[in-house]
């Protein structure tokens, strides 16, 4: 794992005086999971984690459908993907799933809710369905948000302005002036929100991000080029912040025009997990894959 410095000088931004940004937030294409699920299959192909990215692509495909349906609650979105998946699930999934379905509704709202703000029990008999239950929660969030008018985008704040929820990932496209346009993919509702190029999502420091990306070990890193800044990229990177240790996933379209946020982040979770053992946290989660707790 390397790193680049930061792409522009500290001294040209201002994290605490950050203009507001005039993008649009971006809604999400009514059949995201289905593309979503396109990619993880594409990614798959040769990625050491095949098994894990195609049970993912089964999970988005079915969360299709759930997007498609009428707003269900959680326990029959959850017994819709529990009868959809079968078989394909894992045998501590199922266990789980059964453990998670028999919940009184109070009790499975209340872990619902819990969910959406990344808090969740991180070992017991209900931790391998969480993944089931937030992609639950997120096919559902999505289909509920875009039926709604967007309000327009007037902070850069960690929250989704649409529906509140914690950040997934963050998406690099190209803008209308031709430069590197950043958005904020919602974890829950899958819009995207407008904020800064450079500059920590948790905390608002611009002066000591590192971004770190897989490379071979005999590679050397590259020296930065401020008029290509580019180029010696990596199209799937984490941008870890020196002052808060809080670190998000960027995924570059500049760099990969098939890309996509949730699956090219789950095809990539050994970034997480090097940045984790290099002291950063990561800012908000995905929900179909979520960190538990080592035993002992």
């Amino acid at each position: 794992m390397n790193h680049s410095q930061p792409m522009l000088p500290a001294a040209e931004i201002q994290a605490d005086h950050a203009p507001l940004l005039h993008p649009d937030i971006l809604r999400p294409a009514a059949d995201i999971f289905s593309r979503r699920a396109d990619r993880l299959r594409q990614l798959a192909e040769g990625h050491a984690m095949a098994d894990f990215l195609r049970l993912c692509a089964a999970v988005c495909h079915q969360q299709q459908a759930l997007h498609d349906a009428s707003r269900l609650d959680p326990h029959s979105a959850m017994l819709r993907l529990s009868q959809s998946l079968g078989l394909q699930l894992p045998a501590p999934v199922q266990s789980a799933l059964t453990a998670v379905l028999a919940l009184e509704t109070v009790a499975l709202s209340r872990l619902a809710e819990n969910l959406l703000n990344g808090d969740y029990p991180a070992d017991g008999p209900l931790f391998a369905a969480l993944p089931l239950l937030g992609a639950a929660l997120q096919a559902q969030a999505t289909r509920s948000i875009r039926q709604r008018p967007l309000p327009a985008p007037q902070s850069q704040g960690a929250r989704c302005p649409c529906c509140g929820g914690l950040p997934l990932a963050s998406l690099l496209q190209r803008g209308d002036s031709g430069h590197a346009q950043r958005y904020v993919v919602c974890s829950m509702c899958s819009h995207a929100w407008p904020v800064g190029r450079v500059r920590c999502l948790s905390c608002g420091n611009s002066r000591d991000l590192l971004y770190y990306s897989l490379a071979a070990q005999d590679r050397a890193p590259a020296e930065p080029d401020h008029q290509q800044p580019h180029q010696a990229r990596g199209a799937r990177e984490v941008e870890a912040c020196g002052e808060c240790h809080g670190a998000l996933k960027q995924i570059s379209q500049l760099l990969d025009a098939d890309a996509e946020a949730g699956a090219d982040d789950l095809a990539s979770l050994a970034l997480d997990l090097l940045a984790g053992e290099a002291g950063f946290a990561r800012i908000g989660f995905n929900p179909l894959f979520l960190p538990g707790r080592a035993p002992g």
